[in-house]
């Protein structure tokens, strides 16, 4: 056999070293010393369990063992084995062990023996020490990669990370800090204006873009002692330290100017504008409850149109819980089928006949009784829920057109369309697949949208229209004149209806300056081959100009007021009025 030398025996301890865990190390151990000894089987014992073997399975060496006689071993298949074992190692002490045939281990032999359990001993404590300084090292990384995450979480929960400005936990702990003075502290509630129009129709990314460029201008219009904060979607907060609601409303001012100026997002101009509440408190003021109070300022301010700043009254608590009340009410009454539709005719001036009606929505609400449609559709539009009503009125309205029409096919139906659903890019399909369902023909439809949803965003209305237009529904602009129209759009968009609003005719006898505006709506009408509806024609020498006119339709009560819908088919029996 070979004799080993110290130089042999350290390159054994390296080999073992190697190894990352115990159990490769000692299979490794066991492996060189069955070569080394030219022996037959090789083995480590751990309390009396063979944990490691070669030459033989294990569990069967492991039942051989406690029958064996001294220095012998019988194996089925094998002759008698001389062994011998040389121990390792504090407790729990192991053994490496050998077993061969023929001449038993020579003294040298067994001295080798020795000389590698004790290596394999400090090689299997080297282990054990860089095992546990790598779980200490590796628990560490974790604690650091935990604490590094938790740190980033509350700065991300502190911190807008779009924006880089303050969220609403930092500005309310900064605003409560400052209430603890006797200084007064504004605080300015901004919600932007025609933002969700952007994101729809440009996409998120350009709608991120926006709102760091609306936090960029926000800044330049603070002093260094001031806070601004996003508080969550397109809604900002502004903290002016020591300064009273007189001082406050002209900031508020500035900030509504900057952000009426166009923004370049995605290589085009956007227009958009603001919305701000201001309320003022001062030492033990509650934070919640000063932005709160800004908040509810904010709603009266968008209430008033956009653009506006209001100052927070005590009494409007009371309207914006009326507003949740309305809202709750609102929502029952769409799912519990408490709305209703009238219909008013749509007159031909010349003749007096009804030729088509329009569908009018009604609420009667418990307690209160009916509800204008001003009373609750514009809290519909600012919720999101008018897209659900819009598509309610669709149906029903053209499920009762569709069996009308089965004996009078000339009827038409006119339905209002809000901004919401305009800006909807699933909308024409909704339509196209709602007049399916009722077996109305498009051509027998015509949707109203205001001027001011159009021209908010001409761009996408044209999108829009079209897509509708290629259905075949007619499209109308309701409340025509009272909205910032362009000349150019409107020759742009594919409508077919002008709708003048009733605001031109409010007079009971229009004076001259009424009648030359309504002459030129007529004959733009006319120029651009489309047809015109007076509204709120409410007495005979109103009807008696608008014919002289030339206004093809009209509607009002002096033609003829809303109707039930049982009522309609008498309507289209003959002329309603001379």
């Amino acid at each position: 056999m070979n004799h080993w030398s110290t130089h042999q025996l350290t390159e054994f301890f390296a080999a073992v070293c190697e190894s990352r865990d115990e159990r490769a190390a000692i299979t490794l151990a066991v492996e060189r010393a069955a070569e080394v000894l030219e022996a037959e089987v090789g083995a480590v014992l751990r309390g009396d369990r063979v944990e490691v073997a070669r030459g033989v399975d294990r569990d069967l060496l492991d039942e051989a063992l406690p029958a064996a006689p001294e220095a012998l071993l019988s194996l089925p298949g094998l002759d008698d084995l001389n062994i011998w074992s040389a121990r390792f190692g504090a407790e729990p002490r192991g053994s490496l062990m050998v077993a061969r045939a023929g001449d038993p281990l020579d003294p040298e032999e067994r001295q080798l023996l020795q000389a590698m359990a004790q290596t394999l001993g400090l090689a299997l404590s080297n282990i054990a020490l860089l095992t546990a300084e790598r779980r200490l090292r590796e628990e560490r990384e974790r604690e650091s990669a935990e604490r590094l995450a938790l740190v980033q979480s509350l700065r991300e929960a502190r911190h807008d990370s779009l924006t880089g400005l303050p969220t609403r936990v930092l500005f309310l702990e900064i605003l409560a800090e400052k209430l603890c003075r006797p200084a007064p502290t504004s605080v300015l509630f901004i919600d932007l204006d025609r933002f969700k129009a952007v994101n729809d129709s440009l996409g998120h990314r350009a709608g991120d873009d926006l709102l760091g460029h609306v936090a960029a201008r926000l800044r330049d219009c603070l002093r260094p002692a001031d806070t601004g904060a996003r508080i969550g979607g397109d809604e900002f907060a502004v903290l002016l330290d020591d300064t009273a609601t007189d001082t406050a409303g002209p900031v508020a001012w500035r900030i509504i100017e900057a952000l009426r100026r166009p923004f370049r997002i995605a290589g085009r101009d956007v227009f958009i504008g603001a919305s701000i509440g201001i309320a003022t408190g001062t030492a033990g003021f509650d934070a919640d409850d000063l932005l709160g109070n800004a908040d509810v300022a904010m709603y009266r301010a968008k209430k008033d149109g956009p653009g506006k700043v209001v100052v927070f009254e005590p009494a409007m608590h009371a309207e914006a819980l009326a507003r949740l009340t309305l809202t709750a009410d609102l929502q029952h009454a769409l799912t519990a089928g408490r709305f209703r539709l009238l219909y008013q005719p749509l007159i031909r001036l010349d003749s007096g006949r009804a030729t088509g009606v329009e569908a009018l929505i009604r609420w009667s609400r418990p307690g209160t009784g009916n509800v204008p449609p001003a009373g609750f559709l514009p809290l519909a539009e600012e919720n999101g829920m008018i897209a659900d009503i819009g598509r309610w009125v669709l149906r029903t309205a053209g499920e009762q057109a569709a069996r009308w029409r089965a004996t009078i096919p000339e009827l038409t139906l006119n339905v209002n369309v809000s901004g919401r659903e305009l800006v909807d890019p699933h909308f024409a399909a909704t339509v196209e697949r709602t007049l399916a369902d009722c077996g109305l023909p498009a051509g027998a439809v015509t949707l109203e949208l205001t001027e001011s949803v159009l021209m908010s965003d001409p761009r996408t209305a044209v999108a829009c229209l079209t897509d509708l237009r290629d259905l075949g529904v007619g499209l109308a602009i309701d409340d025509f004149g009272t909205g910032y129209s362009s000349l150019s759009y409107l020759q742009r968009l594919p409508v077919d209806e002008l709708k003048i609003d009733r605001a031109f005719i409010s007079r009971a006898e229009p004076t001259t300056a009424d009648l030359a505006v309504i002459r030129t709506v007529v004959e733009l009408a006319r120029t651009l081959k489309l047809r015109t509806v007076v509204e709120g024609v409410e007495t005979a020498e109103q009807h008696v100009a608008m014919r002289r006119l030339g206004c093809d339709y009209g509607q009002g009560y002096h033609l003829c007021r809303p109707i039930e819908p049982e009522s309609v088919p008498a309507a289209f029996t003959g002329p309603l009025i001379a």
